[in-house]
């Protein structure tokens, strides 16, 4: 084979039919790789992973300890949100 059958080179012009079935086979290995590094990406325990690790960075330092600033923000945050659904719900019982 040539060496430049990986290359722009190699052309149907200019090519013989082996270099072009080498051409066509490396593309198609290419293509396959290509793909299937897409669905090891987009597969579902891949994004789950993905996910976790983002919400993990967030609340965890890099020695492994909470970030406690984050964690009180998100805790007021959430008896905020309860409290708020609290005095809606007990409105919509009187009226």
């Amino acid at each position: 084979m040539s060496s430049n059958v990986y290359t722009s080179e190699v052309t149907v012009d200019n090519a013989s039919r082996d270099q072009l079935s080498e051409s066509i086979r490396l593309r198609e290995q290419r293509l396959a790789a290509g793909i299937d590094e897409l669905v090891g990406r987009l597969h579902p325990k891949a994004l789950t992973a993905s996910a976790a690790d983002s919400v993990k960075s967030v609340v965890i330092d890099e020695e492994g300890r909470p970030k406690v600033d984050r964690l009180a923000l998100a805790g007021g945050v959430l008896l905020v949100t309860v409290a708020t659904i609290g005095i809606f719900a007990s409105r919509g019982k009187r009226g």
